[in-house]
């Protein structure tokens, strides 16, 4: 029996890879490849895969939430996360939010395959090169459970700029970092707190006496 498949993906270059890798595939039924979310949500009224490629860094709605919605909707399709995004934070906040695999796109095909095929069966599946990094985030995290994290200075100006409603924008013009660089901070502090997005950062921040 063959498992059909869907891909949400907003590079055209990557959803034309993803076509000719799929269909090297014999058990493989691609159904839809979308490259905006409201074209997926149309073929989604239309038919369900068993599993979702879902891409979680798009243009307006992002992966996590849009996975939330999916998995809310359709609860039997199994969404992969497919992405470039290689931080425990991301894989911990999409099994959150509704996927049941986390892959990264520099994934062979064998692997790909491997991957689809296991979250189809409703089991989890991460990224190889991840369990390892992931194990030692757990251990360390455990460890560390009742302490307060230790901050660099620059993690707590952008802490303190969060909780003063700092769009992340303002925050790389106002120190003179790149965009990038503030985002990274941004995640390592959501990742050292333990929370899922900046209203639980600020709150978990205060609880730990963090900021004011």
């Amino acid at each position: 029996m063959k498992i059909t498949v869907s891909v949400l993906d907003d590079h055209p270059v990557v959803i034309n890879g993803l076509q000719k890798m799929l269909a090297e595939f014999g058990n493989i039924e691609l159904y839809d490849a979308c490259t905006q979310e409201n074209h997926l949500m149309d073929a989604l009224e239309k038919r369900q895969p068993d599993v979702l490629l879902l891409d979680i860094q798009m243009d307006g709605t992002q992966g996590d939430e849009l996975s939330l919605a999916i998995s809310d909707r359709y609860p039997d399709i199994q969404i992969l996360a497919l992405t470039n995004l290689n931080h425990p934070f991301h894989v911990r906040n999409m099994f959150l939010n509704g996927a049941r695999g986390y892959l990264l796109k520099t994934a062979p095909p064998h692997i790909l395959l491997k991957a689809i095929e296991t979250v189809c069966k409703g089991e989890q599946y991460v990224d190889p090169t991840l369990r390892e990094r992931m194990l030692h985030d757990m251990l360390e995290n455990r460890a560390n459970a009742n302490n307060v994290p230790v901050l660099t200075r620059r993690e707590r100006e952008i802490l303190e700029l969060i909780a003063n409603e700092t769009t992340s924008q303002e925050i790389a013009k106002k120190l003179f970092i790149s965009l990038s660089a503030v985002e990274s901070h941004r995640i390592n502090l959501l990742s050292k707190l333990g929370v899922k997005n900046s209203v639980g950062l600020i709150r978990k921040a205060i609880q730990m006496g963090l900021i004011r």
